[in-house]
């Protein structure tokens, strides 16, 4: 791996926006192209159509991921509410059953409680597969009655209903999940890439236009540039120095790859990788 090192006494650093920052990275890239529109052909970036390119990638990675978090937030909301409305119903199913079997609770579990054998009360379901499972039995034992013996409280109608929402909801959160998952690999990929090509174009200018010198000119196409606190300069070795966006300069061995980053630190530095041609 060879590394390219620019302007290391200087003063300056430029600083972009995190990774996960991806409203600034949009931001910096949208004023790097709107200033870079401004030059004459002959001095815009040799990176401007790549970034045109990964904005139009990264925009709708962008809003996807957020309307999946979006769609996962109701859907939460839902599933809670459901649950909710789920535990009163057996709640006052529950408070049925011990007032008609107080003499005989046992009874009780034909409709999918469990009993306390010592003391004849019948155990509320303390987890949500606990209460599923009794809402499917009690569903199941009133569907098996004859209506003028059902309970008339909670609506078995009801009961029916808010199941399937909840099983409906469940499934639509599963999905979500998935895609969420998909979309946020995406959009990290697709982040990732612009933030590495803003990282070379800066590069690219810093040793093209202001000949291997850090400035806060690199302002105008929307880079943050600060004073350092610091000034000393980098203790890397390298061994070849290639112009960012000009054509590399072949080695005796094989040829020369741009793959790796430019840091702003105070200096400017790209990671190169060399292979010998034929492997």
């Amino acid at each position: 791996m060879l590394k390219i090192i620019v302007d290391t006494i200087s003063r300056f650093h430029v600083v972009l926006p995190d990774i996960s920052d991806e409203d600034g990275l949009l931001t910096q890239n949208d004023e790097f192209l709107t200033y870079d529109a401004t030059l004459p052909p002959e001095d815009r970036s040799v990176f401007t159509r790549h970034l045109i390119d990964l904005r139009e990638q990264c925009v709708p990675h962008h809003e996807q991921f957020y309307s999946s978090e979006a769609q996962r937030s109701i859907a939460s909301d839902n599933t809670k509410r459901f649950e909710e409305e789920i535990t009163q119903h057996l709640k006052q199913a529950q408070h049925n059953l011990t007032a008609r079997y107080w003499q005989t609770p046992a009874e009780a579990e034909a409709w999918g409680f469990e009993v306390k054998q010592t003391t004849g009360n019948i155990i509320f379901p303390g987890t949500k597969s606990e209460r599923m499972r009794v809402l499917n039995r009690y569903i199941s034992k009133e569907q098996s009655r004859p209506e003028e013996e059902r309970f008339a409280t909670p609506d078995l109608a009801r009961l029916i209903e808010v199941r399937e929402q909840l099983l409906a909801n469940r499934k639509l959160t599963s999905a979500n999940r998935k895609q969420r998952k998909s979309s946020r690999i995406a959009r990290d990929e697709a982040f990732r890439r612009l933030r590495e090509t803003l990282r070379m174009a800066a590069g690219n200018i810093i040793i093209l236009q202001f000949d291997h010198t850090i400035t806060p000119d690199l302002q105008k196409w929307g880079f943050e540039v600060i004073e350092r606190s610091s000034s000393k300069p980098d203790e890397t070795e390298y061994e070849e120095v290639i112009i960012l966006g000009g054509k590399p300069e072949a080695s005796s061995s094989g040829t020369v790859s741009t793959n790796g980053e430019v840091s702003l630190t105070g200096l400017t530095k790209t990671a190169v990788q060399t292979s010998t041609n034929g492997n």
